[in-house]
C-alpha cells in the first residue's frame, strides 16, 4: 500500500478515490514543484479536517541532531538568497537557507540545489506557513533541517504561532549573535558609501531603535540600507538573526545586520520613553544627555574645513526648561534643523553628549552622528534668570537687566586675520550699580535704536576685565541684546 492509499483509506467515508487523486493533482501543478505527490496528499486531508493522516508530524524543540528525518509544520521567519559553490568534484552546487518557527522554538532550515532554486521564485515568503521534511544535522550555529531534491517544502493551510524568542535591548551584549528584538524608530541616518579593501564600493547606515528597557543603534550595511529609505520615526521594527559589537569609537555596543540578518516593519505596539533630565543636572562629560526646552536663540551655520580636508558645517542652539538652558551645537546634517525651528519652539534632543567650553567655562551639549533633535508638542516653561550687577564676576556668563545711563558710538576696526567689524559700549544701571557692556559684530548695531533710560536685556555675556581693571560684560555671537 502506497502513502496515498494509506492516507485516503482514512478519508475514503468523506471523498471519492477519483475525487481524492484530482485533488492531489490539483494541488501538485499548483504548487509548482514546491511539493511530491505525497506531501500533496497530506495536504489536501488536512483541508478535509483530517490533520493526524500520513507522516508523523513533530515540534521543533524536540528535533535533534539525531532525529533523522523529520516532518514539521512552521512558520517561515526570515529568507536567504541563496549561493552558488563549487563541489569537490568540479559540479556547481546552490544552497539556500529558511529560519522558521513554531509555538515551541525556531530552527534553520537549508535547502539545496533544485530545492534552493525556490528561494529565487518568489513563492517562499516569510510569514507563510509550509510543511518541512528533511533531515537533521549539526550546524555550525546549532541543530538544522536539510532539505535536498528528495525532501519537501510545501505551503501549508495551518495557523502557526511562532514562540517569543526576542530578546530586550538592555541585555545585549557585545559579541552576542542570533539576536532578534522589535524595536521602534527613534532615528534613521543618510546612508554612506565606501571603498572596500578589495576597490568594490560598499554602503553603510543606521538607524537608533527602543524599547521598553532602553535604546540601541543598528548597523545595515550594503542593500540593506535601502530600508531606511521606507521606515520614520515611530515605526516598530523586527529585526531577525542580528549580531552585537561594540563600537570602537563611542564604546557603545550597537547591532550589525549582515547578509543572514532580516530588518521588516512590524505591526507590534511597542512602549518606549525616552528619559530626559533637567538641564540644571547637566554635568561636563556626560553621555546620552535626553533633555527637551524651548528655543531661546538660534545660531548661523559656518562652514569649516576638516583635518582630511572635507567641508564641515556647525551651528548652534540656545535652549532653557524651568530649571536652566544650556548651548546645543548641531554639526553637519544636523544644522538642517536650524532652518526648519523657530524661537520659543519647544524641541528634544536625544543622546547628546556634555562638553565644557574652553572659552566661557560653560557646559554645553554636542549632537554627533549618534544624537538626535526634533520638535516636540511639550510645554516647556523657562524664565530668564537675571543676575544683579553687583553680583557679577569675571569668568562667567550673566544675564542682566537695566536702564541704559550712557551710550558710546560704533567704532570700526580691523581684526588680525584683515576683516572688519564694529564695537559699540554702554553703561548699564540697575537697582545694585553700573557696569559697561561692549557689543561686537552684528550685536553693536542696537545702539542705533537705545537711548538714555532705555530698557535693556543682556543674555549671556561673558564678564571679564576691561579697562582700568574694571568688570564689563562681553557681548558676541552668542549673547542677546533685548529692547523692552
Amino acid at each position: 500500500m502506497t502513502d496515498i492509499d494509506a492516507i485516503y483509506e482514512k478519508l475514503s467515508h468523506v471523498i471519492s478515490k477519483e475525487d481524492f487523486l484530482q485533488r492531489i493533482k490539483e494541488k501538485v501543478e499548483n504548487m509548482g514543484g514546491l511539493c511530491d505527490e505525497a506531501m500533496a496528499a497530506m495536504l489536501v486531508a488536512n483541508e478535509l479536517g483530517f490533520s493526524d493522516v500520513g507522516r508523523d508530524s513533530v515540534k521543533i524543540a524536540d528535533i535533534t541532531a539525531e532525529s533523522g528525518t523529520v516532518n514539521f509544520v512552521a512558520r517561515i521567519i526570515s529568507v536567504f538568497e541563496p549561493k552558488e559553490f563549487t563541489r569537490n568534484d568540479g559540479t556547481i552546487g546552490r544552497v539556500g537557507n529558511l529560519i522558521v518557527g513554531d509555538e515551541t522554538g525556531r530552527i534553520k532550515v537549508t535547502l539545496w540545489d533544485n530545492m534552493a532554486d525556490l528561494l529565487k521564485t518568489g513563492k517562499v515568503q516569510a510569514g507563510e506557513s509550509v510543511q518541512v521534511s528533511g533531515y537533521t544535522k549539526q550546524g555550525y550555529s546549532g541543530v538544522e533541517v536539510n532539505i535536498g531534491n528528495n525532501g519537501v517544502l510545501a505551503e501549508s493551510d495551518e495557523e502557526v504561532e511562532v514562540a517569543a524568542n526576542a530578546q530586550q535591548i538592555k541585555d545585549i551584549k557585545d559579541g552576542m549573535g542570533d539576536l532578534n528584538l522589535t524595536g521602534k524608530v527613534l532615528e534613521t541616518s543618510d546612508v554612506r558609501t565606501f571603498q572596500r579593501k578589495d576597490g568594490t564600493e560598499g554602503k553603510v547606515g543606521n538607524l537608533m531603535i527602543g524599547d521598553g528597557t532602553g535604546s540601541i543603534r543598528v548597523t545595515l550595511w550594503d542593500e540593506k540600507t535601502d530600508f531606511l529609505n521606507e521606515v520614520e520615526y515611530g515605526d516598530t521594527l523586527e529585526i531577525i538573526n542580528a549580531y552585537a559589537r561594540e563600537n570602537a569609537f563611542s564604546q557603545k555596543v550597537e547591532l550589525q545586520i549582515g547578509n543572514r540578518g532580516l530588518i521588516r516593519k512590524s505591526e507590534t505596539e511597542i512602549e518606549y520613553e525616552e528619559e530626559f533630565i533637567p538641564i540644571g543636572n547637566i554635568v561636563a562629560d556626560a553621555s546620552d544627555v535626553n533633555i527637551s526646552g524651548r528655543v531661546l536663540d538660534i545660531s548661523e551655520v559656518r562652514t569649516f574645513e576638516k583635518r582630511d580636508g572635507s567641508p564641515g558645517r556647525v551651528g548652534n542652539l540656545l535652549v532653557g526648561d524651568e530649571t536652566g538652558k544650556i548651548r546645543v551645537t548641531l554639526w553637519d546634517e544636523k544644522t538642517d534643523f536650524l532652518d526648519e525651528v523657530e524661537f520659543d519652539e519647544t524641541i528634544e534632543v536625544i543622546h547628546a553628549y556634555a562638553r565644557e567650553n574652553n572659552f566661557s567655562q560653560q557646559v554645553e551639549l554636542q549632537i554627533g552622528n549618534h544624537g538626535l533633535i526634533r520638535k516636540s508638542e511639550k510645554t516647556v516653561e523657562y524664565r530668564e534668570k537675571f543676575t544683579d550687577i553687583s553680583d557679577i564676576i569675571p569668568g562667567e556668563s550673566y544675564s542682566v537687566q537695566g536702564k541704559v545711563s550712557d551710550l558710546g558710538e560704533l567704532r570700526e576696526f580691523e581684526r588680525e586675520d584683515g576683516t572688519e567689524s564694529v564695537v559699540a559700549g554702554l553703561e548699564l544701571t540697575d537697582e545694585t550699580g553700573s557696569i559697561r557692556i561692549t557689543l561686537w559684530g552684528e550685536q553693536a548695531y542696537v545702539l542705533e535704536d537705545l537711548d538714555i533710560d532705555s530698557e535693556l536685556q543682556i543674555i549671556d555675556a561673558y564678564a571679564r576685565y576691561g579697562l582700568n581693571e574694571e568688570i564689563e560684560l562681553s557681548v558676541g555671537n552668542r549673547s542677546r541684546a533685548i529692547i523692552l
